[in-house]
């Protein structure tokens, strides 16, 4: 069901968004529909796919948008299987790097002058475990906290250009990639324990955040990493006294 909420200042803008035909990607581009913004998606599903990690493909689609772009958000992006440090492949490190990473600068690179053109915004999808880390998951962490840091340098080298670049830090969020993961009640109850909020999130949730970032009501907000995340990353809201 599409976000029936509107954020002002984004009648008539051209975003573009990767990933954006599922999961928080989905919810992104139904908001900034609903905001009255013209969305490009950039996705690997659908008829024209087109992978954030083919940057030809991507500065061909930038030579046809014109001559500004006013938002980018960088939905894209795969979850690697869950190993400890030690039963990480390079395979899966070095798959997790060129999507997370390598996807998130192409499509800052491809957009840039269109972008610097229009003073626009870039929201970068970074995850909780960018900054605190989560057992098993040490190439997607290492690859979302590049992603964070990524986020800070484009918001220092392009203010000059007015424009703005912040990350967003989602929690636990139910999409067509967490399906799985989420189906372990031990794991899910044990995590919402862990949240002040108690609860999973909406992807919906974290496109409300996403899409403010990317407006103008955020105009002095930039090389900032918001969690989104149900209280996790705050502190433990179980502990006995």
């Amino acid at each position: 069901m599409a976000d029936t909420r509107v954020v002002p200042g984004l009648a008539g803008k051209t975003a573009v968004v990767t990933g954006g035909r599922s999961g928080i990607g989905r919810a992104c581009v139904e908001l900034l529909e609903a905001s009255g913004a013209t969305v490009h998606i950039v996705d690997m599903q659908g008829a024209d796919p087109i992978s954030v990690t083919d940057r030809p493909a991507l500065d061909a689609l930038a030579a046809k948008l014109g001559p500004t772009v006013d938002v980018l958000v960088n939905a894209a992006g795969i979850l690697p299987p869950n190993s400890f440090i030690d039963g990480i492949t390079v395979e899966d490190a070095r798959r997790s790097y060129e999507v997370n990473v390598i996807g998130t600068l192409n499509t800052v690179q491809a957009f840039g002058e269109q972008l610097k053109a229009a003073r626009g915004a870039i929201v970068n999808i970074a995850s909780q475990a960018a900054l605190v880390s989560l057992p098993a998951q040490g190439a997607y962490t290492a690859t979302k906290g590049a992603v964070a840091a990524l986020t800070r340098s484009i918001a220092v080298d392009w203010a000059e250009h007015g424009v703005r670049a912040n990350s967003v830090c989602p929690g636990f969020t139910i999409t067509a990639m967490t399906e799985e993961f989420l189906k372990n009640e031990v794991f899910v109850n044990a995590a919402k324990k862990r949240m002040p909020l108690n609860r999973l999130l909406e992807a919906s949730e974290i496109a409300a955040a996403i899409v403010f970032l990317a407006s103008p009501l955020a105009s002095g907000i930039t090389g900032v990493t918001l969690p989104v995340d149900a209280g996790w990353t705050a502190g433990e809201p179980a502990l006995p006294w």
